[in-house]
């Protein structure tokens, strides 16, 4: 039974103290699931998955685009022989597991500007999906880029 107290603040839609912590971590959770299901990355999940470590050439706090997700300063982008590799910060990987991309499944890749910054533009996968990274940060990687390619 409800004390009048607790249905004072059911009222007045105040919450009590202690439950604004498990609610907060519910909120980020959410948060992180329909992200990675808007974004397009549990769409790569199913087919790039990977459980390799991170290549040796690898650029964390990278920022990235995804659909409409922004990736701000929490990717970490390598690159190796076997191909992209794509990770979020350890908070974020219930929903955005680590990504090893075979680079001949790039099927587009170009330079662009997108709201003031260089970016460069993979086409991924059967289903097409478009992922933007930092050109600076694909920079870094060249040795291992295919080279830039548009079809249509």
């Amino acid at each position: 039974m409800l004390e009048s107290r607790d249905m004072l603040l059911l009222a007045t839609g105040a919450l009590p103290g202690w439950l604004f912590p498990p609610l907060f971590v519910l909120g980020l959770v959410a948060i992180s699931f329909f992200a990675s299901v808007k974004g397009g990355w549990s769409g790569l999940a199913k087919r790039y998955r990977t459980s390799a470590p991170r290549p040796d050439l690898f650029m964390k706090m990278s920022t990235g685009r995804m659909g409409w997700t922004h990736y701000n300063r929490c990717l970490t982008v390598g690159a190796s022989e076997a191909g992209l590799y794509l990770a979020m910060m350890p908070s974020f990987t219930p929903f955005h597991p680590p990504l090893l991309i075979p680079w001949s499944e790039i099927k587009e890749r170009r330079r662009e500007t997108s709201q003031f910054q260089r970016v460069e533009t993979l086409v991924i996968g059967p289903d097409r999906t478009v992922v933007r990274i930092e050109a600076l940060v694909m920079d870094g990687l060249g040795r291992y880029l295919p080279p830039q390619r548009s079809m249509t």
